[in-house]
């Protein structure tokens, strides 16, 4: 036991294993392809595809509420654009300026009667529906801005909903500001 001991300590030992190893004849060149290059087995093709379909199936939702999501503020951001320019006409040519609500429709426009800005309207997707509802709670078809800027009347709430969110868009009757709530 003391001379195996030796010979490690000595490191005599491990030069006679590197001696064996360099005594192994070297490996004849092959044409057969080796192992780490033939490609994929079919099960790990397998495998792969099942993630990716497990990945779709669960962006899908995801991406669709996404989208109805998308358009809905996209709407919002159209009938504020269309008010604001209202109330922008309306002080600047120093006349009344009405923005008309069609709500079977789902169309907002510019009343051509008070401007010559009849192409300016606003068209709702489908799924978006509107409700323009005064002060008092009456339902109403139209929102004016004075000369002045202000509203005639009290304040207007435009509420847009596509069935899971609704957004309101809130004009103040005696300044015309623009709201989102």
């Amino acid at each position: 036991m003391a001379a195996r001991k030796m010979i490690l300590l000595t490191g005599e030992f491990s030069s006679r294993l590197d001696a064996r190893c360099s005594r192994q004849r070297p490996r004849a060149f092959s044409l057969q392809p080796s192992a780490l290059s033939r490609g994929f087995t079919l099960v790990e093709l397998l495998v792969v595809i099942g993630v990716i379909g497990i990945l779709l199936a669960t962006s899908v939702p995801a991406l669709s509420s996404y989208t109805t999501q998308v358009r809905l503020k996209t709407a919002t951001r159209e009938i504020v654009g269309l008010l604001l320019l209202a109330r922008s006409l309306a002080i600047s040519h120093h006349a009344v300026q009405t923005v008309l609500v069609d709500t079977e429709r789902g169309e907002l426009s510019l009343d051509p009667a008070t401007g010559d800005l009849a192409s300016r309207r606003v068209r709702l997707p489908p799924a978006i529906e509107i409700d323009v509802t005064g002060a008092d709670g009456a339902e109403s078809s139209q929102v004016t801005f004075q000369p002045s800027g202000a509203l005639a009347g009290r304040s207007v709430s435009v509420t847009l909903s596509n069935g899971k969110r609704t957004h309101t868009i809130v004009v103040t009757g005696p300044t015309g500001a623009v709201l989102v709530q």
